[in-house]
């Protein structure tokens, strides 16, 4: 039983949705952008609605994302080759700096009451756990300030991630 629990596909990227990714970035609101970048073929469902969920997206992001081509939902897909590349440290200096605007952002917006996150944020060392502490910031900034303010953390993170 467990068995076929386990082995339903993960949502992925159809090749309509690389080629967007590969073109200009205005054509998707940015916090969708960031949620398909995220689709790769091993992160569940669950897994991808709690990014979404972090990414300020509701739970029909994903499903919005399959109707619009760009994502398979439970179709076996293979997963792209796990080999380094140029495009690998691209990504990981781009994250760094996603990191540390959002520290400096939330520091700011805390007014000095960010001692948490910043002893969280050291563990940020994939663009899941970003986006897991980056839900975690906005959270705080919403109970600290308000709502709009954490949307407007959420947006400017996700502004400079994708820069």
């Amino acid at each position: 039983m467990m068995a076929a629990a386990m082995s339903t596909p993960a949502p992925a990227k159809t090749d309509a949705a690389r080629q967007l990714l590969a073109g200009p970035r205005g054509t998707l609101p940015v916090p969708l952008r960031m949620l398909l970048i995220n689709v790769d073929g091993r992160r569940s469902e669950a897994q991808l609605l709690d990014i979404a969920h972090g990414l300020g997206l509701d739970r029909q992001a994903l499903k919005q994302l399959a109707s619009d081509g760009l994502v398979t939902m439970g179709e076996a897909a293979s997963p792209s080759p796990l080999t380094p590349s140029a495009e690998a440290g691209d990504e990981l200096r781009r994250l760094m700096r996603a990191k540390m605007f959002a520290l400096d952002l939330a520091g700011r917006m805390l007014a000095g009451r960010d001692a948490e996150l910043r002893a969280s944020a050291r563990a940020v060392d994939s663009e899941s756990r970003f986006l897991e502490w980056l839900g975690d910031a906005a959270d705080r900034i919403e109970a600290a300030a308000s709502a709009e303010r954490a949307q407007l953390f959420r947006e400017r993170v996700a502004e400079a991630a994708l820069a």
